[in-house]
Parts: structure tokens; C-alpha cells; sequence
């Protein structure tokens, strides 16, 4: 159980600074947009370090989570990080504590899904390289989509 409540709080943590990196990679893309590149926007088209390593890594980290999640599920059922667990069977838990295991891994997976198609549209099709850490996680993004995609329906290519 301790095991399930630090991996859901490191997995939300990590979500929640890809959330935060990806909220000011937009905003600074409409900044310089509006504004151009010699304005008095917060960040520069070269985000800090910092920024475009949350982006890229912390961004392929959380899609990975997502697409083991959704690897596991059935295509019927919402998507639950218990499916990962394999030394924790539901039945050892609460019909409540699978009930918030499985409604924070549905909002886990509607963050990423909302993060990266912003990322997706404004980072790449709406203004490609203003920002390129923003349009390479728009980028990557798509690719770890369809990987999830074809995870969770069970889509296998023609052999």
C-alpha cells in the first residue's frame, strides 16, 4: 500500500511540473508572438534548462506511465495505475481506495492528454519553432499518442 500512495505521489509531482513547464512554454510562445522576439517576455524563445529538460524527459516519463497504464487496460475500462501493481491485488484494497486509484489515473491520463495536445497545436501547428522545446514535445507527444492509442485498443500492426 505505501508503495502505491509514494508512486502516485511522485507520478503526480512529475505531471504537475510537465503541466506547470508546458503552461509557460505557451505563454511565452503567445508572448513573443504578440510581442516579438525583443520584447520584455518573462522567458526567451530558448527556455531556461530547466524548462526544456521537464519538457523532454519529464515528458517522456509521464507518457511512458500513460501508455504502460493504458497497455494494461482493457479497452472497456477506465485506465487505473492498480493494473501496474502486481504485488497489490484489489482485493486487499477498499472499494473507496480503488475508486481514487482509479479517478486519479482517468485525470492523470486527461492532464497528459490536454498538456500534450496544447504542446501538439500551439508548439508545432500553430507557431512551429518560436519555442523548440515546446515544438519537440509537441512532436514526441504525437508519437507516444498513437503508442497509447494502439496500447489501450490492443492494436497490433498487419505481420
Amino acid at each position: 500500500m505505501a508503495r502505491l500512495i509514494f508512486g502516485g505521489i511522485i507520478a503526480i509531482l512529475l505531471l504537475g511540473l510537465y503541466a506547470y513547464a508546458t503552461i509557460v512554454a505557451i505563454i511565452t510562445v503567445e508572448c513573443l508572438v504578440q510581442h516579438g522576439p525583443n520584447s520584455t517576455c518573462q522567458y526567451g524563445p530558448n527556455l531556461t534548462e530547466g524548462f526544456t529538460t521537464i519538457l523532454n524527459l519529464v515528458g517522456g516519463l509521464v507518457s511512458a506511465l500513460v501508455v504502460a497504464v493504458l497497455a494494461v487496460t482493457k479497452p472497456d475500462d477506465p485506465p487505473s495505475a492498480l493494473a501496474l501493481t502486481a504485488k497489490i491485488r484489489p482485493v486487499d484494497l477498499t472499494k473507496t481506495t480503488q475508486n481514487v486509484v482509479t479517478g486519479v489515473s482517468v485525470a492523470y491520463v486527461i492532464v497528459w492528454l490536454i498538456c500534450g495536445l496544447a504542446a501538439l497545436v500551439v508548439g508545432y501547428m500553430q507557431h512551429a519553432d518560436v519555442v523548440p522545446s515546446l515544438t519537440a514535445s509537441g512532436k514526441s507527444w504525437l508519437g507516444l499518442a498513437v503508442a497509447a492509442a494502439y496500447s489501450y485498443l490492443g492494436v497490433n500492426p498487419a505481420r
